[in-house]
């Protein structure tokens, strides 16, 4: 057992010695700048070694290799034998060494006029080498070429809005902002110009408009005013349609973008808020105490303690203490009509009217009123209805009549003149007058009903004359 022991030491010895005289056979070759026998020379030493040492060194020195054997094709000015070199070399000084050739190929290219592939070549190099420093130069100097040969603004701050985003701190931003700030006014009219399209998704055209603020540009202010204005013409639709809260939060985002605009979304908001508070008091005529509070309480929700719905309510509450007031004094008042305490009773009601002006109670004052009368002198009250009456129409037009048979049978005409019959019981008084003729008498009467002033003819001749 031990002799196999020693054997496989011994075995593995012989591996290790072999493999560190291939890898010092690799460094004589590198050290005597035989690169390319050295490259295969390592790759045995990376490919077998089972020390990680060394092939740790012969990949550093494989590395070096290829970039040496880049370098003098650069040098000889075979830029693309020199790209390849210094691609397998696969280090951050090589990647510049590939910069280097591409630019110089590049140059070649202008010269040639052959844009597109220039702009391919800077696409490689950003896409593949980001890593270097110069990648922002190359950046710009792509936004530069894309904007003068193209005109291809989406491109442009499609670059912008990278070296933006990955070389916040590069000096070259700036730079390219400026080409940036040439074409975004444009950009700008166009997003307003569509707002008052048919159908527009307002809210795509704030998108785009909010999107174009998170890049550096001169614009900033200009685009936060119309993004204002977007949303207050939204606002504005909301408040055709009703919708008054959203308009509500769409006139504050508006604030947020545009604090000049303060004046004029406070005077909209006192308009929604006001149109609140004239509902209010409206429900409050009809006596709909409790949704006139409701409507006042909506105002809250645009702008909050707004004095004039904190009035209006205390002018709800006020009405309907006096409503419930008016109402004690009105059944009050009735109980006295009933004792027959006819001049308590007018004051009563005379008080809750003033609380509350219903034509019911417009009436029960009316009526009482007459009853005061009618128990001074009922006839003599009927007589003064009569004479009111119309405007004294009635009245006037027994004076015409009797004027006309007095022309005709002046003494033989004979006038009872009014005449009051019944002694006013119920409040209702028959008024006659009898005009009486040879040939013709006239027997004219009529019902005045004393508590509430009407009069009915009682016969067909007086209704014939002075219809009902």
């Amino acid at each position: 057992m031990q002799k196999k022991i020693k054997y496989l030491v011994f075995s593995f010895l012989l591996i290790a010695t072999a493999c560190t005289n291939k890898y010092q056979s690799a460094n004589v070759f590198y050290k005597a700048e035989n690169y390319t026998v050295a490259i295969e020379e390592y790759d045995k030493v990376i490919n077998k070694s089972a020390n990680g040492y060394e092939v740790t060194l012969s990949e550093i020195d494989r590395s070096e290799s290829y970039f040496q054997l880049g370098m003098r094709a650069f040098e000889r000015n075979n830029y693309n034998l020199a790209i390849r070199l210094f691609y397998l070399a696969n280090s951050d000084k090589a990647d510049e060494k590939i910069i280097d050739s591409y630019l110089i190929l590049i140059d070649d290219l202008k010269t040639k006029d052959e844009k597109n592939r220039v702009v391919a070549t800077y696409n490689y190099l950003i896409d593949n080498l980001y890593r270097s420093e110069r990648t922002p130069l190359l950046i710009f100097e792509r936004i530069c070429l894309i904007y003068e040969w193209y005109q291809n603004e989406e491109k442009v701050w499609e670059d912008y809005s990278m070296l933006y985003e990955k070389y916040p701190e590069s000096e070259y931003l700036p730079q390219a902002q400026e080409i940036v700030d040439n074409f975004l006014p444009k950009w700008i009219e166009a997003l307003v110009a569509k707002k008052n399209s048919p159908d527009v998704d307002l809210d795509e055209i704030i998108s785009s408009m909010v999107y174009l603020k998170t890049i550096p540009n001169n614009y900033h202010e200009n685009i936060s005013k119309e993004i204002a204005l977007i949303y207050i013409q939204m606002a504005e639709e909301l408040i055709k349609k009703q919708e008054y809260v959203t308009a509500e939060k769409q006139f504050r985002k508006a604030l947020e973008y545009d604090k000049d605009q303060a004046v004029y979304v406070q005077k909209r908001l006192n308009y929604v808020c006001d149109m609140f508070v004239s509902e209010g008091n409206d429900l409050i005529k009809q006596k709909l105490i409790d949704e006139a509070i409701v409507s006042f309480n909506r105002s809250f929700q645009i702008i909050p303690d707004y004095q004039k719905a904190i009035d209006g309510i205390a002018r709800a509450e006020s009405r309907r203490l006096m409503i419930a007031r008016s109402l004690e004094l009105k059944n009050e008042g009735i109980q006295l009509e009933r004792k027959k305490k006819y001049k308590e009773a007018l004051a009563i009601y005379q008080q809750a009217y003033n609380l509350d002006n219903t034509p019911e109670l417009s009436k029960l004052i009316f009526e009482v009123s007459n009853t005061i009368e009618i128990d001074k002198d009922p006839r003599g009250f009927a007589l003064k209805v009569l004479n009111e009456y119309n405007n004294g129409a009635i009245v006037k037009k027994v004076n015409s009549l009797r004027a006309e048979l007095k022309k005709e049978w002046d003494d033989k005409l004979k006038d009872s003149g009014w005449k009051a019959i019944g002694a006013g019981a119920r409040n209702k008084m028959e008024l006659r007058y009898d005009l009486i003729t040879p040939e013709e008498n006239y027997f004219l009467s009529w019902q005045v009903n004393m508590k509430d002033k009407k009069i009915i003819p009682l016969n067909k001749l007086t209704e014939k004359l002075f219809g009902k």
